[in-house]
């Protein structure tokens, strides 16, 4: 078993009424494969075509009104996390979890997702 992952940055506004009004933050995102080594390679996926479903999903995101994106209505860094395992997860069942932070180093918050623990937990 062996675990790679893939970071991506977007820039974005949204607001969570009635906690916050307009805002923005440079969000951070590391996408996270695990399983099988390829034999050539060793990853577990083909890193080549998860950057470019990467680059989709960022470019949805990136310097964007979160609150638009349809399934971000209510855009938390959780809600945000699930989003991107949902538009990755079905070109790649060896996702394992995906993790957004936002803020400075030190002074960060964020949160990670891992949609196959719970469909486990639910069943």
């Amino acid at each position: 078993m062996i675990e790679t992952y893939k970071e991506f940055t977007f820039e974005a506004a949204h607001q969570l009424q009635p906690f916050s009004g307009l805002h923005g933050h440079s969000f951070q995102v590391s996408v996270h494969l695990v399983g099988d080594p390829d034999p050539v390679f060793g990853w577990p996926a083909n890193l080549y075509e998860l950057e470019q479903q990467i680059e989709v999903v960022r470019m949805t995101l990136d310097h964007k009104y979160l609150n638009e994106i349809e399934g971000l209505s209510v855009p938390s860094l959780e809600n945000v996390a699930r989003w991107i395992w949902d538009k990755l997860e079905p070109q790649f069942p060896q996702l394992d979890r995906v993790a957004v932070r936002r803020g400075a180093q030190g002074q960060a918050e964020g949160t990670v997702y891992n949609g196959r623990a719970l469909q486990k937990a639910r069943a």
